[in-house]
């Protein structure tokens, strides 16, 4: 996410990219959500177990990212979700998830309705609803009814699918087929899966006027009666076409407004809950997701072909354009599991936002196994890799139930010091790894020029008080410092200490000494005054009582300089009084705020101060308290 985030940033798209994975795939603590595919996949599948435990929802939320998942059809299943945090549902029951965000209790006072705005509509700042295919359980998806019973339902996003027509025409449809199981011929003619065609080989006009997807399949709540659905009736009759005929994008956002205006001026206005109704359809939004396919396909000669769909190219000119035609590239997201289509629209449409589609819907090795699939976009075909990801390498089904995790949360590479013939990279974990000594933490060596780790290896060796290390900095060739911490913070009897460490021969412990106790540095002219009331480490005795304490920099051959990462606003050290957040300062002279000799000093040497010490004085004295 980072990757295309950066992405779309250089073509300038600012909007973060959104996240949007499949539900079961949740570190959720739920082990109920584990599917058959995935914790116990048949015989002759060729799949691994696999956990559902592959993304987590705060980490995804603190990087900037909005967590949309898919597709999650009971009431209960939507509150827990919520409760987990996520910033989006899609739905084929939006009525029940109507019901779910008007009932959860967000900041538990007891009190539902937190989703909800003033005006009873779905807070969009907080959550956003959609309707999957519009609204896949009640009507047959897809379809204009189906796009209606979302907006009766006050979504605040409609989902939908689209391919493209042999005539360059956006339409919705989930599969590359016009489906038999959904569509059937308007003159009663037999329409069996052998009988199936290609969207992309048909003009809009030959689809809307052979084919009536009105077939329902979903179970009892899905229904095709045209009653439901007096807008879609009175538009797709408006155009000549039946009501369940397949779509095209632009009858889409044309319906859209027909909707608004039927219950704002026209004959819906004194139905129920018109008012909610058209000011929610005035400001829906649009989850257009295209349907590529990059699997294969095979005719009844066993030739391999991979044309089921138009190109990514063409499918985001024709998606794109349409939306961009329609001046909705704020209200409109293009989706897909294929991020080929997701990177042209950042080169060609960076005004409209991308969604990040991630699913394990599986094809087994033996494809006449009940449930084999090919809607994956997370399987490797005919490589190492997979064909959906435009190049991005994917370790499929590695996850913690085979591969549990040996480094600690906020353990991973934390220092990493440089050798002075800028030749190497020495990276060494925060914390040790699960499992193993408990004060011994690795260091590790990457050679830049082939970018590549060698088979050296350190041992370095916490002090007994110390629980992570926050910096690894190399001085020359030899020796290296490493800032060495407690979980303490706000806390004068904590440890946090600067060590000297000398680069011996691989294989072995590093030898170390101590350099600068940071809760104990000496401060005779009291630049870290004045302090706020309560304060805790300020004056003579000046102190770094902070967990975030993660830069050395030498400065010269006698001085160091030691900075802190207060994690804004999280973080109190310094101001335990009060209990305010570590404060942000920055100066010409750098953010540094503490200064030790290396170099040992008298304690009553008194004299000439360091510049960036005089520097910290003349900012205000109290540089170095924040």
């Amino acid at each position: 996410m980072n990757a295309v985030r950066s992405h779309a940033r250089l073509r300038g798209n600012t909007r973060a990219p959104v996240f949007s994975p499949w539900n079961v795939m949740l570190a959720d603590g739920n082990a109920s959500q584990f599917v058959e595919n995935r914790q116990a996949p048949p015989p002759g599948s060729g799949l691994a177990p696999a956990a559902s435990d592959v993304f987590d929802v705060g980490s995804l939320k603190r990087a900037g990212y909005q967590v949309v998942t898919w597709t999650v059809n009971d009431k209960p299943r939507m509150l827990e979700l919520l409760k987990l945090g996520v910033d989006g549902i899609i739905s084929d029951r939006p009525d029940l998830l109507r019901e779910a965000v008007a009932e959860f209790d967000q900041n538990g006072d007891g009190k539902p309705g937190d989703l909800l705005g003033a005006d009873g509509l779905v807070d969009t700042s907080k959550f956003d609803a959609q309707g999957h295919r519009g609204a896949r359980n009640l009507r047959p998806e897809n379809t204009l009814p189906a796009m209606e019973a979302a907006l009766d339902n006050l979504m605040t996003t409609l989902e939908t699918d689209t391919g493209v027509s042999l005539d360059n025409k956006g339409v919705l449809n989930h599969d590359p087929y016009i489906e038999s199981q959904k569509c059937r011929r308007a003159d009663g003619a037999p329409y069996e899966s052998a009988d199936e065609v290609l969207v992309k080989n048909l003009a809009v006009a030959q689809i809307q006027s052979t084919y009536v997807c009105d077939k329902l399949f979903r179970g009892p709540t899905q229904s095709n009666e045209l009653s439901l659905s007096p807008v879609a009736v009175a538009f797709t009759a408006s155009r000549g076409i039946n009501a369940y005929a397949m779509p095209t994008l632009q009858q889409l956002f044309e319906f859209v407004t027909a909707y608004v205006a039927f219950y704002k001026t026209g004959s819906g206005k004194d139905r129920p809950e018109a008012e909610l109704r058209w000011k929610n359809a005035e400001r829906v939004r649009f989850n257009i997701e295209t349907k590529l396919n990059p699997r294969t396909d095979a005719d009844d000669k066993g030739t391999v072909f991979a044309t089921r769909t138009v190109a990514p190219e063409q499918f985001v000119a024709v998606v794109g354009g349409t939306i961009a035609a329609n001046g909705l590239q704020v209200r409109a997201d293009v989706q897909s599991f294929d991020f080929r289509t997701l990177l042209e629209v950042h080169e060609r449409f960076p005004a409209i936002r991308t969604v990040f589609l991630f699913g394990d819907f599986p094809k087994y090795a033996d494809p006449a196994l009940a449930g084999s699939d090919d809607g994956t976009n997370l399987q490797p075909q005919g490589g190492p890799n997979t064909p959906w990801l435009a190049g991005l390498p994917w370790p499929y089904r590695v996850t913690a139930l085979s591969h549990p995790f040996l480094v600690q949360r906020s353990g991973g590479f934390e220092g990493m010091a440089l050798t002075s013939d800028g030749r190497r990279l020495l990276p060494m974990l925060e914390k040790p790894l699960v499992g193993a000594d408990p004060q011994t933490l690795l260091v590790h060596e990457l050679n830049l020029a082939t970018g590549a780790y060698s088979s050296s290896r350190w041992a370095y060796r916490l002090d007994p008080r110390g629980r992570a290390i926050g910096d690894f900095t190399a001085v020359d060739r030899r020796h290296a410092l490493v800032i060495e911490r407690d979980d303490s913070q706000g806390d004068l009897n904590g440890f946090k200490a600067v060590y000297e460490v000398v680069l011996g021969e691989p294989g072995g412990v590093l030898e170390k000494r101590p350099v600068a106790d940071l809760l104990n540095i000496h401060d005779p002219h009291r630049i870290s005054e004045p302090p706020l009331p309560g304060d805790v480490g300020i004056g003579v005795r000046f102190a770094f009582p902070f967990t975030t304490i993660e830069s050395v920099v030498v400065l010269d051959r006698r001085r160091i300089g030691v900075v802190n990462d207060n994690n804004f606003p999280f973080s109190v050290g310094r101001h335990v009084g009060q209990g305010k957040p570590d404060d942000t300062v920055s100066s010409s002279c750098g953010s540094a705020s503490a200064w030790a000799d290396l170099a040992s000093r008298p304690a009553g040497d008194r004299g000439s101060r360091p510049a960036a010490a005089r520097c910290a004085r003349d900012q205000g004295r109290a540089t170095a308290a924040r």
